[in-house]
């Protein structure tokens, strides 16, 4: 499915969407059409809920989402409610809906909305709270609910504890302070994992990717060399340009020779691996004696292809998990002061690319699925 550009939504809703029934279908009732066409102005608050589940969003992801009037927050004690300015599509937010993950708080009648990250405003502050106040901009921290009550960021308002938002500097924009969490945090977490010394080499796939960005922004700053795959040769000198040492293109290049080649036949010191699949295999295969490949991702399958010669060589497969590098509030806390840090230095720089009304959130996530896109996509 092509890239979506105009102003105005391209997608043609299915018979799901128009009132046909569907076995997969949540007890949620999808609103009617009159309620999904209406004017903004009619839906004082909207959100992006996942309405169909099971094999139906699998096979696709637009299918199970509409657009649907929701309720707007009241801020109880110790609470903000957030207006949300953006909100970037994360493609564990993709598969959240591919894999149902919210089937269950759906069975129990609830609506489903779909976000794990953004930055907003605050709107309302409960009684009691004292580190925010009104037209402040903050980040909230959904993690800690929003696996249990599937209330994310892809709607006009949010109510959070004050406790789980975080403040934006005034040098941060809302753009870059809706991707403070996920991809800047991993990408810390998986350096201080592999504790590259100064001067070795990290080999990192994906390396365009806005993750992949992020991984040779950091390692540069720690004096970490990087070596990175990619699969379009135009994005060479954009990733030179951002600092990348080297970078391979594996459609038209052997990796392994070219990383024997680059490290003198010491290969990489580690790896890191969005791809899985058989790429973690030639990933393996670029690891000196003893080293460690981290998956933290499974862009082409959830299933590894691994070499008994990487074993025997003693080369360490791990997976990386963000929730396993946060387990506790202090940890939280510490990686996020790093992180915004890191941002307001510019050290790390995410990936920015178009944003689209929530109302056209197809055409968001037909861009955010193009490969060679450029920048995350945001609502």
């Amino acid at each position: 499915m092509a890239g979506a550009n105009t102003a105005s939504s391209s997608y043609s809703p299915s018979s799901t969407e128009t009132g046909a029934s569907s076995s997969a279908s949540s007890p949620y009732a999808p609103p009617s059409l009159r309620q999904l066409f209406s004017a903004e102005e009619e839906m004082p608050a909207r959100g992006v809920a996942q309405i169909h589940f099971g094999s139906s969003a699998a096979h696709s992801v637009l299918e199970a989402l509409q657009l649907v009037p929701t309720e707007k927050p009241k801020a109880s004690s110790g609470q903000i409610v957030v207006r949300m300015t953006v909100r970037p599509i994360n493609r564990s937010d993709l598969n959240t809906i591919r894999n149902s993950r919210f089937s269950r708080v759906a069975a129990q009648g609830r609506q489903v909305i779909i976000g794990e990250e953004g930055c907003g405003v605050v709107e309302e502050v409960g009684e009691g709270v004292t580190k925010f106040m009104k037209g402040q901009r903050v980040i909230p921290l959904g993690m800690p609910t929003y696996s249990k009550d599937g209330q994310g960021t892809w709607q006009d308002y949010i109510v959070v504890d004050e406790t789980n938002a975080f403040p934006v500097p005034p040098s941060v924009s809302d753009e870059v302070a809706a991707q403070f969490i996920f991809n800047p945090w991993a990408a810390l977490g998986l350096l201080e994992r592999l504790d590259v010394p100064k001067g070795e080499y990290l080999l990192q796939t994906a390396a365009g990717s806005a993750m992949g960005r992020l991984i040779i922004q950091l390692a540069k700053y720690f004096g970490i060399k990087t070596i990175n795959i990619v699969r379009r040769e135009e994005w060479r000198r954009e990733l030179k340009a951002l600092g990348a040492d080297e970078v391979i293109n594996s459609t038209t290049e052997d990796v392994r020779s070219k990383v024997k080649e680059i490290t003198g036949q010491k290969m990489a010191y580690a790896a890191v691996d969005a791809v899985a699949g058989t790429t973690t295999k030639v990933v393996a295969a670029c690891v000196r004696d003893g080293g460690t490949v981290i998956v933290y991702g499974a862009l082409s399958s959830n299933d590894i292809t691994y070499s008994i010669y990487d074993l025997r060589r003693k080369v360490q497969l791990e997976w990386f998990y963000l929730g396993d590098y946060v387990p506790t509030r202090e940890r939280i806390d510490l990686v996020a002061s790093k992180v915004m840090r890191l941002l307001e230095l510019k050290v790390m720089r995410p990936h920015i690319g178009k944003k689209f009304p929530l109302s056209q959130f197809r055409d968001a996530i037909v861009e955010a699925e193009r490969e060679g896109r450029g920048g995350k996509q945001s609502l």
